[in-house]
């Protein structure tokens, strides 16, 4: 039987907010768990073309636009930490257990491990930052360290720094792997100029909004050395710049925003930077290797995380491999590099 409250609560958000983003918090308020495969299927099957339609030009694009803008009036950290800020232990259930990547895998084949594929990724990333084991290394948005750690087994002896917005995954980084992280918020905070060799970001800029790009590009070229190298990972939308699903992301993200890619590759041009690579990777497997994780450790999950948390993550991960299923947006690798005069 449907709860009058959850009735009324879903037919308030078809209105204000779209269809999406309706029965995206409708099935997040479950009063029990999501079902492993229902819940998957319900989210990755097709739908009827008019479905389809509802819920991608549903509320009109002024709308969506006087929304978003409301939700981005709000602190880069408040929105970190009501995604991340939840318990260490529980991400720990789905991540891959050496390094905790939240982030974009490479799976070579079906037959790797998460483990394997994160490491996949690392890898590849740090052929791309072109190291030769002095450079002094910036990750912005270092989540749990994976990368910085990364770095450190792969024998780099050169400075590396992180910095987060969330003080779990600051507690960790500092007490349990020793890492010079601190609690700093890239977007706002100056740079000392030409302070690093490379600048790394894997799934940060995300979270800095349209109207601030242009000026973190700008600060990340001024605090690199000439010939300094950028190396990013991320994923930006591709169609269009305030999309219905970007209303139904404040339900998993608030205050965030994606960018445009085009925007991205034209504020970092016109800073100066000169763009060397630029791949898009399929961020789907990861996604699917998370959610089966997290399935398989519901009954620990729900000691760590009240009901409305766990269900809030069955629903983020099927709806986002949804998401990049529909090509809405794409993670891309992309080198920005300084020039040398």
């Amino acid at each position: 039987m449907i709860e009058p409250e959850r009735l009324t609560q879903f037919t308030s958000d078809i209105v204000a907010r779209g269809l999406l983003y309706a029965i995206a918090n409708y099935r997040i308020h479950s009063p029990v768990p999501l079902e492993t495969t229902e819940n998957w299927n319900f989210w990755t099957q097709p739908r009827s073309s008019l479905i389809e339609w509802l819920a991608r030009t549903y509320p009109p694009e002024s709308t969506r636009k006087a929304y978003l803008d409301f939700m981005l009036q709000s602190d880069h950290s408040s929105g970190i930490e009501a995604h991340y800020d939840i318990s260490n232990d529980f991400y720990a259930l789905f991540l891959d257990t050496k390094y905790r990547f939240y982030s974009c895998a490479d799976f070579l084949s079906d037959r790797q491990t998460l483990e394997e594929a994160q490491a996949n990724k690392a890898a590849y990333l740090m052929r791309l930052l072109n190291l030769h084991g002095n450079e002094r290394i910036l990750d912005l948005g270092c989540g749990w360290g994976a990368m910085l750690r990364y770095l450190q087994d792969t024998g780099h002896f050169g400075e590396l720094t992180g910095f987060t917005l969330s003080r779990e995954q600051l507690a960790y980084a500092q007490t349990q792997l020793g890492l010079n992280v601190s609690l700093t918020n890239f977007i706002s905070t100056p740079f000392h100029q030409a302070s690093y060799d490379r600048i790394l970001s894997i799934g940060s800029l995300e979270h800095v909004r349209p109207q601030e790009i242009e000026k973190v590009y700008k600060k990340i070229y001024d605090a690199l050395v000439p010939g300094g190298l950028a190396v990013h990972q991320f994923f930006s939308l591709g169609r269009e710049p305030y999309p219905a699903s970007m209303v139904m992301v404040q339900l998993f993200f608030p205050g965030s925003l994606l960018v445009m890619h085009s925007v991205h590759i034209e504020a970092a041009k016109k800073v100066g930077f000169k763009i060397t690579h630029d791949s898009v990777h399929d961020y789907k497997p990861t996604l699917r290797a998370w959610y089966e994780r997290l399935t398989e450790n519901q009954h620990r999950a729900l000691e760590l995380v009240d009901l409305e948390t766990y269900n809030r993550y069955m629903t983020f991960f099927p709806i986002s491999w949804l998401f990049f299923q529909q090509q809405e947006a794409a993670l891309h690798r992309v080198v920005m590099e300084k020039s040398i005069s």
